[in-house]
């Protein structure tokens, strides 16, 4: 977030001598406008700590981060409920839902139904959640080849979860690349495609304690001639499947640099990350306490963090430079856009996308 006045005043600026230059950028910059206010207010809820695979670098079993004992399940039901009824009246805008794998919980969800319409669950996809639930559901994907599924993640997990969420309108699949799997990310879309579910992807990142954690024989961080891959791939396969893919040129362009993405302080810890736990954004464990992290992925070194999360909701506020020009600033607008689309579902959040009858999403991108 930008925490500069001058800065602040500079962007505002700007962006308005763009919409006065360009103004059938207006109606998509107004629903970037209610994009940013359904993710201002988001938190964080652990609600399991039980998990059906093993993934390579797991960052939730990270031993120096998750350490609060689970509540007895009738203590945690009593809390949860209350819990949700002060995190709605606090105003919370954007829920997730984590754990090991939250779908084990399902009860725990079909409650949080009750206090949010809106929220998001990061699970493995095995397992098929209550149409009672109207979250987005963000199935994780490592590989196309059952073979190397159960090398990263220990057991065969994407066939079936395609199968059981194929064209559930809540469902989006996550593909986080790594070194040695970008070359099946064509055969991930088209399995994609073929189930009626739409894809982005997320670039595995690798947490401080990896090797306790994981195999030592597989190093899946990047390299710089990874990252160039991974964006040449990524652009390819936003221009191939368009009705598939949400992704973002500009995004990817920023995802893939070489080097850290983020300002690091004198610790290493990431200033300009808008994942970082502060002010309204709150963070509870499996004993419904808030805590301290850094981040909502705090197991993993800022220095080398490409996650998905951290890295598109810190373009929720620009730079100035970031939006200098007018190809900047429309390209920044379809950035937004496109978290829109990941994270929100248009049946229950309408007004976070373009009406294609009114506007033409070609006049966006200068």
């Amino acid at each position: 977030m930008i925490d500069n006045k001058k800065e602040t005043k500079l962007v505002y600026r700007t962006i308005q001598r763009h919409l006065i230059s360009s103004p059938n950028l207006k109606p998509a910059y107004d629903i970037v406008q209610q994009i940013i206010h359904i993710f201002a207010k988001p938190a964080f809820y652990e609600i399991s700590n039980k998990c059906n695979l093993k993934c390579e670098g797991c960052y939730y079993f990270d031993p120096s981060v998750f350490k609060s004992e689970p509540l007895e399940n009738e203590i945690f039901s009593n809390n949860w409920e209350k819990l949700l009824a002060s995190e709605s009246k606090r105003g919370v805008t954007m829920p997730y839902f984590l754990g090991a794998e939250p779908a084990l919980e399902e009860k725990r969800l079909i409650v949080a139904a009750k206090y949010f319409k809106r929220g998001n669950i990061g699970t493995n996809g095995t397992v098929f959640l209550s149409s009672e639930i109207p979250f987005r559901i963000s199935i994780s994907a490592w590989a196309g080849d059952e073979t190397d599924d159960i090398v990263y993640r220990g057991g065969k997990a994407l066939h079936k979860a395609l199968k059981l969420y194929k064209n559930d309108p809540r469902a989006i699949v996550l593909y986080t690349l790594n070194r040695y799997n970008i070359t099946q990310t064509k055969d991930i879309v088209k399995l994609s495609r073929d189930n009626g579910l739409p894809i982005t992807f997320n670039l595995w990142s690798p947490p401080k304690n990896l090797l306790l954690n994981s195999n030592k024989s597989i190093n899946l961080s990047f390299r710089n001639e990874d990252l160039k891959k991974v964006r040449e791939t990524l652009d390819e396969m936003i221009e191939s499947f368009p009705d598939t893919v949400i992704y973002s040129h500009k995004y990817n362009q920023w995802s893939t640099a070489s080097g850290p993405l983020y300002d690091l302080d004198s610790q290493g810890i990431a200033k300009d990350c808008a994942s970082r736990l502060k002010g309204n954004f709150a963070y509870y464990g499996l004993d419904l306490q808030k805590k301290d992290f850094k981040c909502c992925t705090s197991s993993i070194e800022c220095s080398e963090c490409r996650l998905y999360s951290g890295g598109w909701s810190s373009h929720f506020s620009p730079k100035e430079e970031q939006i200098r020009t007018i190809k900047d600033f429309s390209q920044w607008i379809d950035m937004i856009l496109t978290i829109g689309r990941i994270f929100l579902r248009k049946e229950i959040d309408t007004k976070a996308f373009l009406n294609n009858e009114n506007i033409n999403y070609k006049d966006i991108i200068v």
